[in-house]
């Protein structure tokens, strides 16, 4: 191989991709009756650390993800006993949890906004939320009572980005969950450090789907990123919706207003 055919590989698909190079877009359990996505039963209820509208929605987030990953998939096999070698076929799909890292501001709303939403995955919200007008407990939700599982889940995407800010990719978590709202490290010294802490997500699949025109944390709407090419498959989604709501289209992101 010729170093001009590499750079010639290299330049024709616009250089390589930068890990440092990213956002985040996370979208509210679809059963909050506020800002949830269309598809829960709305009845959620509010997070009772009182985060999830102090800051008008989960924007604030996506400048506070010091560490993403995009989550693994594998095939799971099993093994065919026929005349000859024994040899592997696919039978299921396998897909790995993935974690995030936050930084914390000086009120703690990061931390509060995840603790909020897997409280309230077990039945911990603000007072008189969550409850259905035919429940027993009609003005309160019982603390430790599980929520439906189409009221807890959400949507994550995470968004590579080229060198001039813009969306050139958007993987998403489909029916994403908080499953663990890792610990905050305290150290005694003479030079303090931004204090973090570690989401783990668990979700049904992840897809790449288009960015389309852009993503909600971006200032400027002007799309710089390259647009997949049409061989890609993304027929069954509606597009990205920068409101928290919107149609669900089973499994990828909420449709346009």
């Amino acid at each position: 191989m010729q170093v001009s055919d590499f750079t010639d590989v290299i330049g024709k698909y616009d250089g390589l991709a930068r890990n440092n190079l990213y956002s985040i877009e996370i979208y509210m359990p679809r059963g909050h009756k506020k800002m949830g996505m269309a598809g829960g039963g709305g009845y959620f209820g509010d997070f009772y650390t009182g985060a999830d509208v102090e800051k008008g929605g989960t924007k604030f987030l996506s400048y506070k993800a010091k560490q993403v990953s995009i989550p693994g998939k594998a095939l799971g096999t099993i093994d065919v006993k026929r005349f000859g070698p024994i040899f592997k076929v696919a039978n299921d799909m396998i897909v790995d949890t993935t974690t995030m890292t936050f930084m914390c501001g000086e009120d703690y709303a990061e931390h509060r906004f995840f603790d909020g939403w897997v409280s309230g995955i077990m039945g911990q919200v603000k007072h008189g939320t969550g409850v259905s007008e035919k429940s027993s407990f009609n003005n309160h939700r019982q603390v430790y009572t599980l929520s439906y599982y189409h009221d807890y889940v959400g949507e994550v995407r995470i968004i590579p980005l080229d060198r001039q800010g813009g969306a050139i990719a958007n993987v998403v978590l489909i029916e994403a969950f908080p499953t663990n709202v890792g610990a905050i490290e305290y150290l005694w010294g003479t030079d303090g450090e931004i204090a973090t802490f570690t989401v783990t997500w668990a979700f049904r699949d992840w897809n790449h789907t288009d960015p389309h025109g852009g993503w909600w944390a971006d200032s400027d709407e002007g799309h710089t990123g390259s647009k997949f090419p049409p061989s890609e498959d993304t027929s069954h989604f509606d597009g990205p919706d920068t409101s928290g709501s919107g149609k669900w289209t089973g499994g990828g992101p909420p449709a346009k207003n």
